[in-house]
Formats: structure tokens, C-alpha cells, sequence
């Protein structure tokens, strides 16, 4: 299938449709990760869609169930990620009432015409898949939960099993012909 890259920068409410709108093709993976990032606190988690709830993590407390608009909504930047394409976006004040930069970059289209088309930046761009651990080890005290002593952070990753060891999570990055990555998507969270 042919890559994607779309891209805008959109109006809050613009931004939260597109969200609350994106396709999902029948034969898409099942599983879509959101993260995000907020003064406030941070999510990893299943997305269910804008309207449904995710855990959202905050500094010396315990997670707490949130709906996914309001968190994402004083989010500073997130991802929503599967095996199949990623929706990144950041909050950028000085571009004014336009302020969440967006991009879409996969091999299924999940934004429709919502985001400008930027594909033809992908050509002559060679893909590598990579996995790289992430965060935390688990503690028999709090199973499920993963405890990152550097950062210091507690995290929930999302469909991993209790009994997991270690966490990993899969990228695919753009290569030009010398090495140097021009893109990294996010694409899946494996256990071990």
C-alpha cells in the first residue's frame, strides 16, 4: 500500500473533530494506543475513541479515569498509534487560533481529506522496523504497574500482560540514502 504523510495546523475544534471522527478501515489492526502529555500528567493507553475514558497519570498520585477530550484537550502533545499508521499533533501557541500542529504518517488513510496531502516527501525514503524497550520494571507489590525510578514516573502499559518482563515498542522510521531518519512512527507495544 502506498505511505501517507498528511499534515496541517488546525483550530481546537477543528482538531477535536478530526478526532472524534477518524476512520477506522475494516481491516485496520484492532488496537490503537494514545499518548499524552500535559503539565499536569501523562497518558499510555488503549484508544476507545475521543468520547470513551483513559487513564490519566499525574505526579504522586494514582491514575485516575478521565475522558479522553478533556484530557486531550490541555494536552501539550500526543500520539494515537497502531501497527497500521500515527497521529501525532502538538500544541503550538505563537501559529495563533491554528495552534495544533498535525501529522498523519501510515499506510492507512484514518484522517480522510481533514489533513493536506504531503506524500510525495516519502519518495526516494527507505523504511527500517526497530523496537526499543521501554520504561519500568514491575513490581510484585502493584502487578501491572511499572515503576521508572529515573523519570520518576509510574506507568500502566496498555494489553500488556501482568506477567510481562520486559516492554517494548515497535518503529518504523524514513531513511534517506545516507542514514538519516526524516520520520519515526510509533507503531505497536510488545511484550516480553
Amino acid at each position: 500500500m502506498t505511505p501517507l504523510l498528511k499534515a496541517a495546523d488546525l483550530k481546537p475544534e477543528a482538531f477535536l473533530d478530526l478526532l472524534g471522527n477518524l476512520h477506522q478501515p475494516e481491516d485496520s489492526p484492532p488496537a490503537r494506543y494514545i499518548w499524552l502529555e500535559a503539565p499536569d500528567g501523562w497518558s499510555l493507553d488503549t484508544w476507545s475513541g475521543a468520547n470513551a475514558s483513559i487513564q490519566w497519570f499525574g505526579a504522586s498520585r494514582e491514575a485516575q479515569e478521565e475522558a479522553a477530550r478533556d484530557c486531550i484537550q490541555r494536552s501539550t502533545s500526543g500520539r494515537l498509534f497502531a501497527a497500521d499508521g500515527e497521529l501525532r499533533w502538538r500544541l503550538v501557541p505563537f501559529l495563533g487560533s491554528s495552534c495544533w500542529r498535525t501529522v498523519f504518517l501510515g499506510h492507512t488513510d484514518w484522517v480522510g481529506t481533514s489533513l493536506e496531502d504531503h506524500s510525495p516527501r516519502l519518495e526516494g525514503l527507505d523504511t527500517r522496523q526497530e523496537s526499543f524497550y521501554l520504561w519500568g520494571l514491575q513490581t510484585q507489590a502493584a502487578p501491572g504497574s511499572w515503576i521508572e525510578l529515573r523519570i520518576p514516573h509510574r506507568f500502566r502499559y496498555p494489553t500488556v500482560p501482568p506477567d510481562a518482563s520486559r516492554v517494548k515498542i515497535a518503529v518504523e522510521q524514513w531513511l534517506d540514502n545516507v542514514g538519516e531518519p526524516h520520520f519515526v512512527r510509533l507503531c505497536n507495544l510488545e511484550a516480553e
